[in-house]
């Protein structure tokens, strides 16, 4: 059991995971124990064997706070079941009514259900206890961020980097908080500290790559989207973000076919997706397959004036003057930009 302790910390959860089973007596397993192997099978991505384990430890000894601390965390961040998460995190601090980690954790699952107040004041709570940890100031700053008060989350987002200049989570959500506010300069700093304390994290390079976009340094956001791809080739979204950056480019846009059809693959009711496809059709010269794209898009959202706009200007360029025309005002009348929108995907509209 000591043994798997060892392993346990090292990362090395199969092993940990052999060493507890044969460490439990089935006759009379000691919770502590169990619990352990719970922790254990998570480790190894196994979230059905360590919730029964969890389940298991509580129904041994229904005192032992850790299962339910456990079990809570797996139910939230696993399976997403932030209501049942709170009810374990609520056992957890009856039985121990200091537990900083717990109150923590229930204030981030009140927060994932919009009940901002239970969440701030949990995170208020655990600041009381332990006035000094940046876990808290950074789910403190992602609840008033979800509560639209960027003034207030970045002041705590940069307590949580100040506490902890390596806090990956405090660094990624303040770098996306900049990203929304236009500063992309200052975003693509924290992610960039982020790819140093995490230089195989495909999320990293893939938020950068963003905030590389959003200041138009298209060729950065390609090689960052390209990256992200190559550290985890399932990320739809890099393929979509780099064929949307190849088709403003308008240099490569065979490349940028082939991304959007594999993120359709992996995204298949992506609106932008089909948006985009529309962009490259009506640049390849071929306004019918750029009009499908657009009909696609449409149809998941009536109301989305980049593609109806598009539709609008595949349908004039087929000869459909009048049914372009009503569109593009439909569209306009929708979002009064976007004709300018459009413009800067490197498509010229009919006047």
């Amino acid at each position: 059991m000591a043994l798997g302790e060892v392993i346990l910390a090292a990362g090395d959860y199969l092993e940990a995971q052999r060493h507890y089973q044969s460490a439990i007596d089935p006759m009379n397993p000691d919770a502590l124990q169990l619990y352990r192997l719970g922790a254990a099978s998570e480790g190894l991505g196994d979230a059905t064997s360590a919730l029964r384990k969890y389940d298991e430890a509580i129904r041994v000894d229904p005192k032992l706070a850790l299962a339910y601390y456990g079990r809570g965390i797996l139910l939230a961040t696993r399976e997403r079941a932030y209501r049942r998460a709170i009810i374990d995190f609520d056992k957890v601090l009856m039985l121990e009514p200091t537990n900083v980690r717990a109150f923590i954790r229930r204030g981030e699952a009140y927060s994932q259900i919009g009940d901002f107040g239970h969440a701030l004041a949990d995170l208020d709570r655990a600041l009381e206890l332990d006035p000094a940890h940046p876990a808290v100031y950074g789910a403190r700053g992602l609840v008033h961020e979800r509560r639209g008060n960027s003034a207030m989350a970045l002041r705590d987002l940069d307590a949580a980097v100040r506490l902890n200049p390596h806090n990956v989570i405090a660094l990624r959500n303040r770098g996306a908080l900049y990203a929304k506010l236009g500063q992309h300069d200052r975003a693509i700093q924290d992610f960039s500290a982020v790819i140093a304390t995490a230089p195989n994290d495909p999320i990293a390079f893939f938020d950068r790559g963003y905030a590389h976009f959003g200041k138009r340094q298209y060729e950065l956001a390609v090689v960052d989207y390209g990256t992200a791809i190559s550290l985890d080739p399932a990320l739809g979204a890099a393929y979509l973000n780099r064929c949307l950056t190849l088709t403003i480019q308008g240099h490569e846009l065979v490349k940028a076919l082939a991304d959007c059809d594999q993120a359709l693959t992996l995204l298949p009711v992506s609106i932008v997706a089909r948006e985009t496809r529309g962009f490259i059709f009506l640049k390849l010269g071929d306004p019918a397959i750029a009009l499908v794209e657009y009909e696609a898009a449409l149809r998941i959202d009536p109301n989305r004036a980049l593609a109806l706009y598009g539709q609008g200007l595949a349908k004039r360029r087929l000869g459909r003057d009048g049914e372009g025309k009503a569109d593009q005002a439909a569209a306009l009348a929708l979002v009064p930009s976007i004709k300018e929108e459009f413009s800067e995907y490197g498509v010229e509209s009919l006047q």
